[in-house]
């Protein structure tokens, strides 16, 4: 039976070819655009006068370098790929609805970015629709670039390969989380989860950036990583960079449809005895 298309629906599917056929080398000139945000990033880590930072909503701060950040971003990654659209935390660019589209946090960390500690990241994702193409994720105070790209068969750090942490005994993880800006209600669930892998597991850490956790697992310094209430751009680069370093990814009902809401990473190993002690309910769509 013979498939017409309209010229748009044409035009569509020559681009998304065209992209996923140069995955590779997308992905390999995007990395310096993230750099030189991540770099303009850490030329201006100081302590922000609180009179110079906005505040989104409580405790969700936003800073003139998040915003001068992203723009460099949008400028960078629109020379790129001009066919896609973008979907960006701080708005400074129209957001397209587009299937095929960046995914941007300009500073992944921003309340560490203020108080100049340790860490902040700069995320990017190429997404057509829910299929995640190209992830890069530069976590600044440690000069650390983690990228791959779809069918890339591993991630890299720095240029070097990478790969989850051959861990296999649960009480041995080492666990990385994070907590929601909005805590009233959601705290009994949070700290029951917390508890059950303090006493369960090796530690817990909070670094503060979920793009950072991601990778965290990814190269093998985590061995699960979970959390609730954050948005597809805190972690889409990051999950196709931990699947593709050999780990696994899924929301806290156990699906790998994720919505980039809830995240439960690990080494490929311990996801029915992290899912078995999170209290925190699944969100659905």
């Amino acid at each position: 039976m013979a498939i017409h298309l309209c010229q748009k629906s044409y035009g569509t599917i020559k681009i998304y070819i065209k992209v996923i056929m140069h995955l590779e080398s997308i992905c390999m000139n995007a990395l310096p655009v993230v750099k030189e945000a991540g770099m303009f990033v850490a030329e201006n880590r100081r302590q922000i006068p609180w009179g110079e930072i906005e505040k989104k909503g409580d405790r969700d701060f936003v800073t003139s370098i998040d915003k001068k950040s992203e723009r460099l971003l949008v400028k960078g990654l629109s020379a790129i790929l001009p066919e896609a659209g973008f979907f960006t935390e701080e708005k400074t660019v129209e957001q397209g609805d587009s299937r095929l589209r960046w995914v941007v946090d300009p500073i992944d960390g921003t309340t560490n970015f203020i108080h100049r500690t340790p860490v902040t990241a700069v995320s990017v994702a190429l997404m057509d629709g829910d299929d995640l193409l190209i992830g890069i994720v530069y976590e600044v105070t440690l000069d650390e670039l983690f990228y791959s790209w779809k069918d890339a068969g591993t991630s890299f750090c720095n240029s070097e390969e990478i790969h989850v942490s051959d861990c296999s005994e649960f009480r041995k993880a080492l666990v990385a989380t994070g907590f929601p800006y909005q805590r009233e209600g959601r705290l009994p669930a949070i700290l029951e989860t917390a508890g059950y892998f303090l006493e369960h597991c090796q530690d817990i850490r909070r670094f503060g950036s979920a793009a950072t956790d991601l990778c965290y697992v990814a190269c093998g310094r985590m061995d699960i990583y979970y959390e609730s209430y954050l948005q597809l751009w805190d972690v889409a680069a990051g999950i196709l960079i931990v699947r593709n370093a050999g780990g696994t990814v899924v929301d806290f009902s156990g699906s790998e449809h994720l919505t980039g809401q809830q995240v439960l990473a690990t080494n490929g190993r311990f996801i029915e005895e992290s899912l078995s002690g999170i209290r925190i309910p699944p969100i659905t769509r």
